[in-house]
């Protein structure tokens, strides 16, 4: 499948590791210019990309939520046609566990990165008539997952950010969708199994195995799999798909909807 992006320009957060790498890897295989956005390795990683694929690909580093690296980003990037929004996850915890300090910080992660991210780049997408912003969530939003109750709750935020700006923008020739991954072979989620454990007692193979055997499919998710549906909502092929979140999680939500 042509999925039409050779040569655009896309801006992918949280690309250094995890399911952001992979889309990163996804786009320049694809033949993209790629920048990727991280807190420390970008440009090694970039180094690598562009080696493999023989792409342009360029590193930026900076932290997601804070307004002055933005905006210096931007000052590197200037105009993008594809933004991937990606950051790390919010700490997990209970409610007594969890800070007003830790709810602020998730906050400025998850949800004003998104915010200040759009309004970065979405004047240019808007001079050209054409963009596509991809916001990854969580199955969360779906089904809250236990202590990631930070997650939980912000992620649900995104989501209807998307969907406003969908409604206002689409006609512009600009589409808004979120991606809610389900367990995917990350650092993230070994890290969750590991406090999970932790906290019931059991070993970091059950608690790995008790989220398997509640999928469909019976396995984790690879982050190749995430960044393949992400290239496919950037392509000129998902033009008619907009204001929508589309889980890619081997059928761990039951739910029909």
């Amino acid at each position: 499948m042509n999925f039409g992006i050779k040569d655009k320009k896309v801006l992918v957060c949280g690309g250094t590791k995890g399911i952001g790498r992979a889309v990163a890897n996804e786009f320049a295989k694809e033949g993209a210019l790629v920048h990727i956005v991280a807190r420390n390795d970008s440009n090694k990683v970039a180094k690598e990309i562009s080696e493999k694929y023989g792409t342009k690909v360029f590193g930026h580093n900076g932290d997601l939520s804070k307004a002055d690296d933005i905006k210096r980003i931007l000052g590197e990037i200037e105009n993008v046609d594809v933004l991937f929004i990606n950051a790390g996850g919010p700490k997990p915890g209970n409610l007594e566990d969890l800070t007003d300090e830790d709810w602020h910080t998730a906050y400025d992660l998850t949800m004003m990165s998104a915010v200040r991210l759009i309004n970065a780049f979405l004047p240019g997408m808007l001079s050209k008539k054409w963009g596509r912003i991809i916001a990854s969530t969580s199955v969360s939003v779906y089904e809250p997952i236990p202590r990631l109750l930070l997650s939980n709750a912000v992620r649900m935020a995104v989501i209807g950010l998307m969907r406003s700006l969908s409604a206002e923008y689409a006609k512009d020739g600009i589409t808004f969708n979120c991606i809610a991954p389900g367990y995917t072979l990350t650092e993230r989620i070994k890290a969750l199994f590991e406090d999970t454990a932790k906290k019931s007692g059991i070993t970091v193979e059950d608690a790995s195995k008790k989220i398997v055997e509640k999928t469909d499919i019976k396995r984790l998710g690879k982050p190749e799999e995430i960044a393949a549906t992400v290239a496919f909502l950037a392509s000129e092929r998902a033009s008619y798909i907009t204001g929508t979140v589309i889980r890619v999680d081997g059928g761990y939500v039951a739910s029909t909807l």
